[in-house]
């Protein structure tokens, strides 16, 4: 009797400790993720809320593999990763879709199953076990998932409980909203609202960064003035509302020709200003060329009926990696040389492209 007691008391303490143990488990758990909950709600770029994301909560959670699939249609999130990491939307572990193959709304857990749908890994784990698939839903609509893969195969069983990852799909949902609506907001306030291109404002700050980052690492920065070619003659005979047209079209066809790391932006009036990064003078030149003959080559109707001819003249100017000073001081060098090389382009006819031969000291 008394060894059938003592053997059950060695038993109930086991079971005990494991709940103990288990306690502590899922403590540590909640305390990792409260932190995680907290910089997420506290970040407020875009880029900075995916990688904590991606980054810290792989770390802290001990996850052999984290992937963020996002919904992206309209490029928009995209658009801004590009803006905000210098030309670049890349983040390992962040799939943008044009459109969601994910049906199932709900969580899984389980054995690792590379064939499941929306099981998207990039870079691909290896020698993993266990994943989760946990769905982020915003107002009843799903607009990604977050994928968790582990190389232990108990780590992410069938019957453990998902209220943690949820939670967190939940916040980072919310954070995800609040990070685009401020990044909308900014672009409000930096967009010319006719043409849909930066305005001045924006120029002049991102030059003064274009400027900082090509002398820090040794790059090539070129800026080119550009000013539609009798733009006010088109307001007089045809009207405002004729012009406005003309801005727009005009504004469209030079981002045509320029890159996605490249800066355009209407500077006032007819005119625009764009800062091309690691870019030489020949390329730039080419650049420039490729935009005056793409506009003069273009069937502007700014009227029904009004067929319309119209040309650009261009400055092109190059930052003289040598040359000392600070940002601000060269930012009006360069565009002043800029708007210099495009004088002598309407000096010399208007509808084409000048290099300044030389540069503001």
């Amino acid at each position: 009797m008394e060894n059938a007691l003592q053997t059950e008391n060695q038993l109930l303490r086991r079971q005990l400790q494991t709940l103990l143990d288990e306690a502590r488990l899922n403590e540590k758990k909640l305390r990792r993720l409260d932190q995680l909950e907290q910089r997420l709600i506290a970040t407020r770029s875009l880029a900075g809320l995916i990688q904590v994301l991606l980054e810290d909560y792989k770390s802290a959670c001990d996850i052999d593999a984290v992937t963020l699939v996002l919904a992206d249609p309209e490029y928009e999130i995209a658009r801004i990763l590009e803006s905000e990491k210098r030309g670049s939307a890349e983040s390992p572990g962040l799939v943008l879709l044009e459109k969601l193959h994910i049906a199932n709304v709900h969580p899984y857990l389980g054995a690792f199953d590379a064939e499941l749908q929306g099981a998207i890994f990039d870079p691909w784990p290896s020698g993993c076990l266990s994943m989760v698939l946990l769905p982020i839903m915003r107002q009843g609509e799903l607009i990604g998932s977050l994928n968790l893969a582990s190389c232990k195969a108990e780590r992410f069983a069938a019957d453990s409980g998902t209220d943690f990852l949820e939670r967190l799909a939940a916040i980072f949902s919310i954070c995800l909203e609040n990070a685009l609506n401020h990044e909308r907001l900014k672009l409000v306030g930096l967009t010319d609202p006719l043409t849909g291109v930066h305005n001045r404002r924006f120029f002049e700050t991102r030059c003064h960064d274009e400027i900082a980052h090509a002398r820090r690492h040794y790059l090539n920065l070129a800026c080119m003035f550009l000013d539609i070619d009798k733009f006010k003659r088109i307001n007089d005979t045809l009207g405002h509302h004729a012009g406005d047209e003309v801005l727009r079209n005009v504004a469209r066809l030079i981002k045509l020709q320029l890159r996605s790391n490249d800066i355009i932006a209407r500077y006032g009036g007819e005119e625009f200003v764009a800062l091309l990064p690691h870019t030489g003078l020949k390329q730039a030149y080419e650049i420039a060329e490729r935009i005056r003959t793409s506009i003069a080559a273009h069937p502007f109707q700014p009227l029904p009926g009004e067929n319309l001819a119209v040309t650009i003249s261009i400055g092109v100017a190059m930052l003289p990696a040598e040359l000392a000073g600070d940002e601000s001081t060269l930012a009006e060098k360069l565009v002043s040389a800029a708007d210099a090389a495009l004088y002598q382009a309407k000096e010399g006819g208007r509808n084409r492209v000048v290099c300044a031969e030389e540069f503001p000291v």
